[in-house]
C-alpha cells in the first residue's frame, strides 16, 4: 500500500517560534523512508518557495516549493480571471507578502488595506498610515473580488475598508473621495440599495478561530476575524448574512490540492518504476497529522484521509474523532509506518 502524509506546522513541527524537537527526527524518518509528503497548513502570507526555504532551515530537512500547500495555495487558480491588463483588482487581506503569492499566482492588480489607507488615511482614521505604503495609482479600477489571504494585522481598518467595498460594488474612488460623504452630495444609492444587489465575491483561505504558540492560551486567528466581520456586516446591512466562499483545511478544495501534491512528490521520489496511472493512485492511502480537531481531524475525515491528532498544539483534551491520538508528530510517523507495508 502506498501512502502519503500531510504535517501541520503550527502545534505540530512549531511551537510559537520554536522547532518541536521530535518534528526534526519526524521529518528525518519520512525523508529516510522516501515516504512522499507535503505541509498542509492553514498559515500563509508569504509565498511557497519563501515558506519552504524558511522551513528547510528550520527544520533541517529539503523542502521544495512544490510541497508547501499554504492556506492560499489552492486560490491560485482563481487568479485566471484577474490575470489581464484589464482586468478588475483585487483586495488582498494579510501582510505585505500576500501580495507577493497573489502577484506569483498572476493576479495582476492586487491591492493591499494599508495601501487604500495610504491612499486616504480619512479611511481608518485611529492611526497613521505605516511609512513604506505608496498611494494607490489607478483609483478608477474596480475591486473585483476580496481574499483572505492571511490573518489581518488590523481588524478594525480592514473590516471598515471591506464593508466599504461591499456598500459600493468595489468603487475605489466612492468610499476615499470626500464628496461621496458631504451633507450636499449624498449616496446615489440608499442603504436598501446597497445590499440589494449581488456582493461582491469574498473568499477565506482558513476557518480557524485560534491557533497555538508559546503562550498557555490560544490566539485568535483568521476564523475569528471571519466572524467579527460577520457581526458587523450583518448589523449594518439591517440583517443581510455576508455572503462567501472558504477554502483551507477543512474544505474539500483544499485536500484536493494536497493529494495532487503528494502525489507529485511520489513521482518525483520515483517510488514507482513507471509513470503512475490514476489506478495507482487511487490505492495510496493518505495520513494527515494536525494538532487541530476542528480543521485538520475534521478534514482529514471529511474528505477520506486517516487522521492523528496530537497533543503538542491547541488540543487540550476531550472528545475527537481522530483514528489516532499521540503525543508528538514522531510518534505519529512511527505509528503510520507501523500501520502501512510500502
Amino acid at each position: 500500500m502506498r501512502i502519503g502524509i500531510a504535517f501541520d506546522i503550527d502545534g505540530v513541527l512549531i511551537k510559537g517560534k520554536k522547532v518541536v524537537p521530535s518534528a526534526l527526527r519526524a521529518l528525518k524518518r519520512v525523508t529516510d523512508e522516501r515516504v512522499p509528503f507535503v505541509l498542509l497548513t492553514n498559515g500563509g502570507g508569504t509565498t511557497e518557495a519563501a515558506k519552504a526555504a524558511e522551513l528547510s532551515r528550520l527544520l533541517g530537512a529539503k523542502i521544495g516549493a512544490a510541497q508547501m500547500v499554504l492556506a492560499h495555495s489552492p486560490m491560485a487558480p482563481l487568479a485566471e480571471k484577474y490575470s489581464r491588463s484589464d482586468s478588475d483588482a483585487v483586495l488582498i487581506l494579510g501582510k505585505d507578502g500576500c501580495k507577493d503569492a497573489a502577484i506569483s499566482y498572476g493576479f495582476k492588480h492586487p491591492i493591499l488595506t494599508e495601501e487604500i489607507l495610504a491612499t486616504c488615511p480619512e479611511i481608518w482614521p485611529f492611526r497613521a498610515p505605516l511609512e513604506g505604503y505608496k498611494p494607490i495609482a489607478d483609483m478608477n479600477r474596480r475591486i473585483g473580488a476580496i481574499f483572505s489571504f492571511h490573518d489581518s494585522k488590523d481588524w478594525g481598518r480592514d473590516i471598515q475598508i471591506v464593508c466599504d467595498l461591499l456598500r459600493t460594488n468595489g468603487d475605489l474612488n466612492q468610499i476615499v473621495d470626500p464628496s461621496h460623504h458631504s451633507h450636499r452630495v449624498r449616496h446615489t444609492l440608499t442603504l436598501q440599495q446597497q445590499y440589494a444587489r449581488p456582493q461582491l465575491p469574498i473568499y477565506f483561505s482558513n476557518g480557524d478561530f485560534v491557533w497555538s504558540n508559546n503562550l498557555p492560551l490560544t490566539r485568535f486567528a483568521q476564523g475569528s476575524f471571519r466572524v467579527a466581520l460577520e457581526g458587523v456586516y450583518q448589523r449594518l446591512s439591517g440583517g443581510k448574512k455576508l455572503e462567501y466562499i472558504m477554502y483551507g483545511k477543512p474544505y474539500k478544495s483544499t485536500y484536493d490540492f494536497a493529494r495532487l501534491a503528494i502525489d507529485a512528490h511520489a513521482a518525483e521520489l520515483s517510488l514507482q518504476e513507471n509513470e503512475e496511472n490514476e489506478t495507482m493512485r487511487s490505492q495510496r492511502r493518505y495520513y494527515g497529522i494536525g494538532d487541530n480537531p476542528e480543521s485538520d481531524i475534521e478534514g482529514a475525515n471529511r474528505n477520506g484521509w486517516t487522521s492523528v491528532l496530537v497533543k503538542t498544539g491547541v488540543y487540550e483534551g476531550g472528545p475527537h474523532h481522530a483514528k489516532h491520538l499521540v503525543q508528538d508528530v514522531e510518534e505519529a510517523v512511527d505509528i503510520i509506518l507501523k500501520d502501512t507495508v510500502l
